[in-house]
């Protein structure tokens, strides 16, 4: 009785936990089912009638901005990533250690400074009609790059270091143990870096709300100035569907790639 203690203390302060995360998450979603338009928990009655509207054009706008933005800003990421990580994996040169904090410095860097630089940087040198979509990108570029820097620089580094070698001794060039050996082998880095930026741009609010502009926020942003007027069904529904599909993405690259080799393994000194 006495050894089963810490067990059963454990598994306590397990479902305690869960019950702490995933509270919250079924009492908004439960929320989104009420018919009158009050947050009432539990619900009162049974409508779908604010899932229907939570894909209306007032949220469907906001929505399709933010998986624009998120996509392309996954994109970006990734392309800039690829070189970024094989020059502070494979390479040493002059400055190697400001530019990796440069590049790696946004993940310390809370978002909100991010965006409040971002806002007067362009204010200042005349460039304050980018704000909207291109603000954005730009800023969602910057704090995503170093999940894509990452992870590719894990891929690379977990690598086996006789792979390459092989390949140039068979008489293959650079570029095709580039294309044929090191990119396939790196690209679960690149994808992880892909779905860690996309997830991490939409999901910010904290950059996004300094730079976004009427007719070009995320649904985060848009979110966000919908809670002035009280916390409706429609915007528990809202906040589900935000939240369901980083989730769904998140849940698809772990079953088929496995997610914890990109968040604990080491990236190596290089």
């Amino acid at each position: 009785m006495t050894g089963r203690l810490p067990w059963s203390a454990l598994k306590l302060a397990v479902a305690c936990i869960y019950l702490f995360m995933l509270g919250p998450i079924v009492i908004t979603a439960s929320v989104a089912f009420n018919q009158d338009n009050r947050s009432y928990f539990p619900p009162r009655g049974f409508s779908l009638q604010w899932w229907e509207a939570a894909f209306g054009p007032q949220w469907l706008q906001p929505l399709l901005f933010s998986l624009e933005l998120a996509t392309l800003t996954a994109l970006i990421s990734a392309a800039a990533g690829v070189p970024l990580a094989f020059a502070f994996q494979r390479y040493r040169f002059p400055g190697k250690a400001l530019v990796r904090a440069i590049t790696l410095g946004p993940l310390i860097l809370p978002t909100l400074v991010t965006g409040i630089a971002l806002l007067q940087f362009l204010s200042l040198i005349g460039l304050g009609r980018w704000m909207g979509f291109w603000a954005l990108l730009i800023g969602h570029v910057v704090i995503c790059l170093p999940f894509s820097v990452r992870t590719i620089a894990i891929s690379l580094a977990a690598m086996p270091g006789n792979v390459e070698p092989a390949a140039s001794s068979l008489g293959a060039t650079p570029f095709a143990v580039l294309r044929h050996v090191t990119l396939p082998l790196a690209a679960p880095g690149v994808l992880a870096g892909m779905i860690f930026a996309f997830v991490h741009s939409f999901d910010d609010v904290n950059l996004s709300l300094f730079i976004a502009r009427p007719g070009e926020r995320p649904l985060t942003v848009a979110i966000l100035g919908f809670l002035e007027f009280g916390f409706a069904p429609t915007l528990a529904a809202v906040s589900i569907v935000s939240m369901l599909i980083p989730l769904a993405l998140v849940a698809l690259f772990g079953r088929f790639v496995g997610i914890g080799d990109f968040l604990y393994q080491e990236t190596g000194n290089g």
